[in-house]
């Protein structure tokens, strides 16, 4: 289907609804967006919540509810007939998705380990008992953060 066929005279089919629900509901233009954002979501097409953020709006509450729902994967029983999936981010790389918490765990770790003073393998050992990781992870932090002066 193409473009041009999805859209009502230059404008989204979202919009169409959006209007129609102003006109004939009574509703507000904030009442309405956010219907019909949370029905497009509930579909599974996020076009409309696209358009919404790119044209400024202010997003109700119960559209970022429903995102953070969607995105936990923890649904409420109440919302599940509503929205039935789950989103799951994908890692469009090979191999496995990077930990984005590793870097801040090795900044600190390896600042931990240049503010002890004493034995190095003392510090290494209840640097990693404090963080839960092995010594050798701590070691690698540091290694990595002399190297990157």
């Amino acid at each position: 289907m193409t473009e041009r066929l999805r859209r009502k005279r230059g404008r989204a089919w979202w919009d169409v609804e959006t209007e129609f629900f102003i006109k004939e509901g009574g509703n507000t233009p904030h009442m309405a967006r956010t219907f019909v954002i949370l029905r497009w979501m509930g579909h599974g097409d996020f076009r409309p919540l696209i358009a919404a953020i790119d044209a400024g709006h202010n997003l109700d509450k119960a559209v970022l509810n429903a995102l953070a729902f969607m995105l936990e994967g923890d649904i409420p029983a109440r919302m599940q007939p509503m929205f039935p999936a789950r989103l799951q981010p994908l890692w469009r790389r090979r191999g496995r998705a990077k930990c984005p918490e590793n870097w801040i765990r090795n900044l600190t770790a390896a600042r931990a380990y240049e503010a002890k003073d004493g034995k190095s393998d003392d510090a290494f050992a209840d640097i990693a008992k404090t963080f839960g990781k092995s010594d050798r992870t701590i070691r690698q932090a540091v290694t990595a953060l002399r190297k990157k002066r």
